[in-house]
């Protein structure tokens, strides 16, 4: 009977599981995020290669909505978006579009792209 004991109570043993497995969750997911060691007993070249997949999905979903960035930057926009990457995981709840908007900013803020200039519009109401 999982769960539990024969009597109907639980076992103790469940909840040091339960422990155990949150704590290997939140291990592989830092290992394909942030780049971190990957938990004991996942192979760690494999966990290297998903978290290279996840980057590379993620730099290809930010080059479609901003590829003024892949133009001005050419050949430098995939290192810079992997260091931005690193540096700035995706928050929970946040959209594709607000994580391109916040590496455009990133780039701005390094100087590695012009700030977007503020339209006319934009200025005359503040």
């Amino acid at each position: 009977m999982s769960g539990g004991t024969r009597d109907g109570g639980v076992d103790p043993g469940d909840a040091e599981r339960r422990h155990r497995l949150a704590a290997a969750q939140t291990d592989l997911l830092r290992a394909l995020v942030l780049s971190a060691d990957p938990p004991p007993g996942f192979d760690a070249e494999r966990v290297r290669a998903q978290a290279r997949a996840l980057r590379a999905k993620r730099r290809r979903i930010v080059a479609r909505l901003r590829p003024d960035l892949v133009d001005q930057l050419g050949d430098r926009f995939s290192p810079l978006f992997d260091a931005y990457a690193a540096a700035n995981p995706r928050r929970a709840g946040s959209t594709t579009r607000q994580d391109a908007s916040s590496f455009a900013d990133w780039l701005a803020q390094r100087g590695e792209v012009l700030p977007p200039r503020r339209r006319w519009w934009w200025r005359r109401g503040r």
